[in-house]
């Protein structure tokens, strides 16, 4: 699961866990999971998070407030959606697929902020590794049913 800062913007805000919690609607046990990584959240929790924190989206999973969540956001946040659910619809269930798309959102973030040819190649070539991990991931779940 991709690093994200929810804790850190949390913890900044002043705001427990549990307060979070409860402001947006969801369980403890979902943000704690959230924000170690383990697991991802959908776009609406994502949307009242940042509303409730007063921050982006974006500043919630890349660490980058300066980038406002717009309707260009809104379309890469769809684009990863759709993406995920191609490729895994029927494989996983909803909350894998809400994590796998973040995690590719995140990805489409960090691959925009990359300033020069030498940065890029570096992440391209990390986001072939994560790509190889997955399929070969996606292999063996198959063998296991």
């Amino acid at each position: 699961m991709h690093k994200n800062f929810l804790k850190k913007i949390r913890e900044e805000k002043n705001i427990s866990q549990s307060e979070l919690a409860q402001k947006v609607g969801v369980s403890k046990q979902l943000l704690s999971g959230f924000e170690k990584g383990r697991s991802g959240v959908s776009n609406e929790v994502l949307q009242k998070l940042a509303q409730v924190l007063n921050v982006s989206t974006d500043a919630i999973l890349s660490g980058k407030s300066s980038l406002p969540f717009d309707e260009k956001g809104r379309k890469k946040l769809t684009e990863a959606m759709n993406v995920v659910f191609k490729f895994y619809g029927n494989e996983f269930d909803k909350e894998t697929i809400v994590a796998i798309a973040t995690e590719l959102y995140g990805m489409m973030i960090d691959f925009e902020a990359t300033k020069t040819k030498t940065t890029k190649s570096k992440f391209k070539k990390s986001l072939e590794e994560k790509v190889t991990t997955g399929l070969a991931a996606r292999c063996f779940l198959n063998s296991k049913k």
